[in-house]
Parts: C-alpha cells; structure tokens; sequence
C-alpha cells in the first residue's frame, strides 16, 4: 500500500481490537464486551420524552435552532451547571464564555483544529495512554505529539518538556478523570500548567467528560482551577464536557465547550463554516439534563455497586481497585495485554480493551504494556459473570470474596 498522511495515522482502538479478535474462532457463548466505553444505562426518561416532544422540529431553520453554537437557553443551563459544580465566583465568566456541541468527540476534534491556528507546526502535549483522537487531531491539525508517560495508575506530570519545547506548544491536554484508568489530575499539577500557560502562551484543552461519574466527592475541573488561580477569565483555558457518561446519551450527542471568549469566538466561526448545526430535539433535550442532578446521583449509586463489588470478584487473582472516578477498570494481567484479550476473546467471550491500544511507545516503552481496560457498563450480574470467567481463564482454582450474584 501507497505511504500516505492518512494511512499512517492509527485506526481506532475498537476497530484495532476487532481485527485482532477476527484471527480466532468465535466462541461459543453469548459476549460480554468490557472493551467499548458507551454506557447501557438507562437514559433519563424525561430527557428521552422531552426529545420526543420535540422530534417535528427536524425541519426548523438553522438560525431558529440557534444557528451553529446552541440555543441561548441550552447555554445558560450549561453555564448555570458549570458555575455552580465548578465553583466558579469570577464576575466575567458567563454564558458567552459557552458553545453548544454534537458531543465531546467533535467539540475535541474541533478545538484542536482551531487551536492549531492553521500554522501546521509546534506542539500538542499529551498523556499516555489516553484517548486517541487527541493524537489524530493534533496530526491532522499539523500538530507533532508530545507524550507524557506514566508507568502507573496516575495522571502524568508533564514536567519532562525542555524550555524549548514548552515555547512551542500550542495546545496541551488534560483528560481528568483519565480514560483508562480514571485517576483525577492532582491540584498541585493543575496550578503547574496554569503557570506554564501564562509564561509560554499555550492553551490547556480539558477533557472532562467522566467527570460526572464519580464515588465521594467529584474531581476538581479548569474552570474552578483558573478561578481560584487568578485567571477568572479563563484566558488560554478550553474545557469540554458533554452527556454521553453524565446522562447515559451516547445515541444523542450533546456537549460543550467553555473558556477563554476570544476562543469561543473563532469556534463560533469554524462551526459555521465546517456545518456543525445541532439539532432541535437534542439542543432540548440537553437542557433538561444539564438541570436535573438526581438521575446522576441515581447513576453514580449504580456504578458505585459495580465497583464496590469488582475487587472482591476479583480477588488477588486480577487485582483491581477503585480510582473513585469514571467507569473503568485498569487492571495489570500476567503476560501480555494483546495476548491475553485475544484468549479471553476466544475462550470465554469476553472482550476488554489491551492497554497497547491505548499507549503509544515512547523511547521503545508503550506504558500500558500487560495493562487492560473494563468498562463496567453492563447491570451488575453481566459484570460479576465477566469478571469472573476472566479471573477463572487465568487460574481455574480462583474463589471470589463475595457471594453476589455470578
């Protein structure tokens, strides 16, 4: 095949997986499939009722559904809701400083693109593992990747860039609570970057789409940390958020992005011209849930089940722990990652994410060697049977701390 820039960037994780698991025999029992992220809770009743109510609109004028940033009254639900989780007390933060999206995948894509300012050259700034479309989008934007590894369950420093380097970002990520493996980006880190940003110039992009899902307390955000740090105007500063994990609306995406003005200005400018037109039935629809906290807290009760059950399905066998916050597990497996989601795949049924995946090899290390994803997005049966046929592929003797469900 021909070298080309689009061939040479990475498919995704899910469709890498599938072609690996299309090597071995389907097996022969139903599938349970830990390895994608979308939840199978139940929507909100009243967001899918609202969406109903709505549906005719479909027809409505583009300048009517509030041309390409939202409707003014979806954006105030979003600001209201960002102020009041985040704490946020700055005077000149308001409902300007927010854009309505398709969902946090575009509003991400997008960003980048627009960050990078059309210059094709400098820095984007990433962690690793993480999301991949933070790499796509940097490359396409003619961004080159910087990866800050972390060899542990925790969220990287990003202290090991030189002074050179740092003059030529132009965007930095954040993925706070991480995907994979859910740990929250520490306060001391935060201020570190805000101050970075300040003296280099560079914008922080903050992805915060599991920050809804959550047991105790929720992890702090860029909106509170700017606040609080002597930036209310959210200068250099993006977040973005959306429904998929907060509301279970994977089917209806919905997000937005907030921060620095002078920003929401130029993706203002790239929404209208790229056609990101987000329909009536959704803009309503998102309202309601960005109102309502009572079906989260009912959502977070049912994960916090799952993960309180987890570890002691697994046992010493898989050892797994709770990051307090998203709905992954990370869990090192003996071996090799790949190898191991392929057996499972083959003989149990059972997909889970290998963590290669996810990493990338810097300096001939990929990080999330022998590491696996679990989403826990099934009911909490589903979840216990798949734990426990995994804890079983790895040592048939292997007893469970708990006499739930199996």
């Amino acid at each position: 095949m021909e070298k080309t820039f689009w061939n040479s960037l990475d498919a995704p994780p899910g469709v890498r997986l599938n072609h690996l698991l299309s090597r071995v025999s389907e097996p022969d029992k139903d599938i349970i499939d830990f390895s994608v992220s979308e939840p199978l809770h139940k929507p909100p009743t009243f967001v899918v009722e609202e969406y109903k109510k709505y549906s005719p609109t479909i027809g409505k004028a583009i300048n009517g559904a509030g041309g390409f940033g939202g409707l003014r009254e979806l954006r105030g639900s979003i600001f209201s809701w960002a102020k009041t989780r985040h704490a946020v007390k700055s005077k000149t933060f308001t409902e300007n400083n927010v854009i309505a999206t398709n969902g946090g995948a575009e509003a991400i894509f997008s960003a980048i693109q627009i960050l990078a300012e059309g210059s094709r050259d400098g820095y984007i700034v990433l962690p690793n593992p993480a999301d991949p479309i933070y790499e796509t989008a940097g490359r396409i934007a003619g961004l080159e990747p910087i990866y800050c590894s972390t060899m542990t369950s925790q969220q990287p420093t990003y202290r090991d860039l030189s002074e050179e380097q740092w003059a030529q970002v132009k965007v930095l990520v954040v993925s706070s609570p991480a995907d994979p493996n859910g740990a929250d980006l520490p306060i001391l880190t935060w201020e570190f970057l805000l101050k970075q940003s300040e003296e280099y110039g560079f914008f922080i992009l903050s992805d915060e789409r599991l920050n809804s899902i959550y047991r105790g307390k929720p992890p702090p955000g860029l909106l509170e940390m700017a606040d609080s740090n002597d930036n209310p105007d959210m200068n250099r500063c993006v977040v973005v958020n959306d429904l998929t994990f907060r509301s279970n609306l994977a089917g209806m995406p919905s997000g937005f992005i907030a921060g620095d003005r002078e920003f929401i200005k130029k993706a203002n400018i790239y929404r209208a011209y790229h056609g990101l037109y987000i329909p009536v039935p959704n803009q309503k629809a998102a309202k309601l849930a960005w109102e309502d906290e009572d079906h989260v807290v009912e959502n977070n009760k049912r994960y916090a089940g799952k993960f309180k059950d987890a570890p002691k399905r697994c046992n010493t066998t898989l050892p797994a722990s709770d990051s307090l916050y998203s709905h992954y597990l990370w869990i090192r497996v003996p071996g090799d990652d790949i190898a191991f989601a392929v057996t499972a795949y083959g003989r149990t049924g059972v997909k889970v994410m290998p963590g290669q995946l996810l990493g990338k090899k810097t300096g001939n290390v990929n990080p999330a060697v022998g590491m696996i994803r679990i989403a826990l997005i099934h009911n909490p049966g589903v979840c216990a049977a798949g734990l426990l046929e995994l804890c079983k592929m790895v040592n048939p003797k292997h007893r469970s701390q708990t006499m739930g469900p199996a």
